[in-house]
């Protein structure tokens, strides 16, 4: 930070500095010039100082005053004492010359003559010019602090996009290369994990499921030996299935956010598809409720569903008698209600429960069920839709969980 500060006050200071000395330069030298009359009148004057020897008399039509009669500033009375012309203004900008005889005592003015006209275009294309210019040199030292910027969000979105091929070229010039560098370096590091990952979930796929199927055929063939023990044990490797499948979707949801395909389809009737489903596994009592017939939107079907389902499927694994299901559609937003009567969610751990593994039991049971993935699907895939999950109680004192879609949407 301190090398990015000094560089650009360097620069900054340098460049006006050289702007400013150049205008000058070229104000006096090419730009400003005194107007016709008034260098005619110095050359007269400067004529007239040399000619005259004694001092004017006093019906001369010269104008003369004593040196002391005027309060003259230092540099003018010493401009005046080496015999140079002194060009002094009126209150009117009328330019008024004065000199001094040999006596060193009579001053001679001549006078006055027209105001000088002042070269405004001129001087404001300087100016303008002057503002080009310090614009291009900070562009020049902007240049390389740009491009390494440009590479770091280019990185970021490759990692979130999920690409791991990723490869910068840090500039030698720029103010942060070595910002650039490191960040480079950490997103290598990034990337070999997530390469990591996908590995771990491959070998998960297929290593953790071979003993398991193993396991399931052996307990097959024991089951007439030992019914009860056979029994718990079956349900134990089920229970691993299932886990090992959750965390495989979970691990490919991470990875999928780059194979997201938005179509059009019927969100009413996806929604009667889901609760079709969950009438055949419940014995609950279901309160739909949807005031649309169709509704058109574009989303990623299949991962909408899965939303719909562990929802649904959380309702009926928590809530006591009843299930909640409700849609409403406002200005661009899909607004899906699923509620229960369970035990509800307290305020303070709404937030926790869409995090990854994270149950609000102290310890899980085979009756409970689940292993805190389900919530954190369905908040990710709403996340990849841009929108947002929360938490609310429903009208019999349970959970009852809203999701908010901005979609583009035809009803």
């Amino acid at each position: 930070m301190i090398r990015l500060l000094v560089s650009l006050y360097l620069v900054v200071f340098i460049s006006i500095i050289a702007i400013n000395q150049g205008s000058e330069l070229i104000w006096q030298h090419w730009v400003y010039q005194a107007p016709d009359e008034l260098r005619h009148a110095k050359q007269v004057a400067k004529s007239l100082q040399a000619s005259v020897t004694d001092a004017p008399s006093s019906n001369s039509s010269l104008n003369t005053l004593h040196v002391d009669e005027v309060a003259w500033l230092p540099e003018q009375r010493s401009q005046l004492l080496q015999g140079e012309v002194v060009t002094t203004y009126t209150e009117q900008n009328h330019a008024v010359l004065t000199f001094l005889m040999k006596d060193k005592q009579t001053l001679v003015q001549l006078g006055p003559f027209m105001p000088v006209e002042q070269a405004v275009l001129p001087k404001y294309l300087i100016k303008l010019c002057s503002f080009l210019l310090l614009a291009v040199l900070l562009m020049f030292w902007l240049r390389p602090l740009w491009r390494d910027l440009m590479q770091l969000k280019y990185v970021t979105s490759q990692l979130a996009k999920g690409q791991l091929d990723i490869s910068i070229a840090p500039s030698r010039f720029s103010a942060i290369a070595n910002l650039t560098s490191q960040f480079h370096t950490m997103a290598k590091k990034v990337a070999n994990l997530m390469s990591n990952q996908k590995h771990l979930v491959n070998a998960v796929s297929h290593e953790l499921r071979t003993p398991l199927a193993r396991l399931k055929f052996a307990l097959a063939l024991m089951h007439k030996d030992a019914p009860e023990q056979v029994s718990l044990m079956s349900e134990d490797v089920q229970e691993m299935e299932i886990l090992i499948d959750e965390m495989l979707s979970y691990a490919r949801l991470e990875m999928a956010q780059n194979e997201l395909q938005f179509n059009a389809f019927d969100f009413v009737e996806l929604l009667h598809e889901q609760l079709e489903k969950l009438k055949r596994i419940t014995h609950k009592q279901i309160q739909f409720e949807c005031q649309l017939e169709q509704l058109t939107i574009v989303a990623e079907r299949n991962y909408i569903a899965r939303v719909m389902q562990n929802l649904l499927q959380n309702a009926d694994k928590y809530g006591k008698e009843h299930i909640y299901l409700a849609m409403n559609y406002e200005q661009g937003q899909v607004q899906l209600l699923v509620g229960d009567d369970g035990m509800g969610i307290e305020s303070a751990v709404r937030e926790k429960v869409f995090e990854p593994f994270v149950r609000l039991e102290k310890s899980r049971n085979k009756t409970s069920g689940g292993f805190g993935l389900g919530l954190a699907i369905v908040n990710k895939i709403v996340n990849w839709h841009g929108g947002y999950c929360e938490i609310e109680t429903s009208q019999w004192g349970g959970a009852q969980f809203v999701v908010h879609l901005p979609v583009k949407a035809k009803t």
